[in-house]
């Protein structure tokens, strides 16, 4: 059985949704808000202790110019994982990963560790449904580094299993 291109195009634009909403987010704003939330109450040192709110370290202009480079990239992964549910083989759900953005500073440049992790699936007899749940997670990891206003792939996308704490043995039943 072969995908329908739009089926492609729709999971790509979603994916690409979760990435430019996770990206315009700063990352860890609820934890400064709940770290300043428990000062409040502390006593005279409260405000002054948890210091300014932080916002998103990267120019708004190169969060979606790499928000683009992740989505058209992980748009070749989407599609393999596509072909290989409507085979009926073991496949990662990228339809529905959760995305994370992981930005850092190394040697005096922003490198970013954006990963999408999802469960695998046994693939559908027929390629038509969901399949079972192997009890697994995937990440699919993209590492990148921002070399003055462009973005340029440190590594190749990179698959890891994730540690769900959960014996191989008990998601098998």
């Amino acid at each position: 059985m072969v995908a329908k291109p739009g089926g492609t195009l729709v999971v790509a634009g979603f994916v690409g949704s979760l990435i430019v909403a996770s990206l315009l987010a700063p990352p860890g704003a609820r934890a400064i808000e709940v770290k300043k939330s428990l000062y409040n109450n502390s006593g005279p040192a409260g405000p002054s202790a948890s210091g300014p709110a932080k916002s998103n370290p990267i120019p708004s202009a190169q969060r979606q110019q790499l928000s683009d480079t992740i989505a058209s990239e992980s748009d070749s992964y989407l599609s393999e994982e596509s072909e290989k549910k409507s085979s009926g083989q073991v496949y990662v759900d990228l339809e529905h990963a959760k995305f994370m953005y992981l930005p850092t500073m190394k040697a005096g440049k922003w490198t970013v560790e954006a990963k999408l992790q999802a469960p695998e699936y046994n693939g559908p007899k027929g390629g038509v449904g969901k399949g079972k749940p192997t009890g697994k997670q995937k990440v699919l990891i993209f590492t990148y580094r921002l070399d003055g206003s462009k973005w340029t792939e440190v590594e190749k996308p990179k698959w890891q299993d994730v540690d769900t704490g959960a014996p191989a043995a008990a998601a098998k039943k």
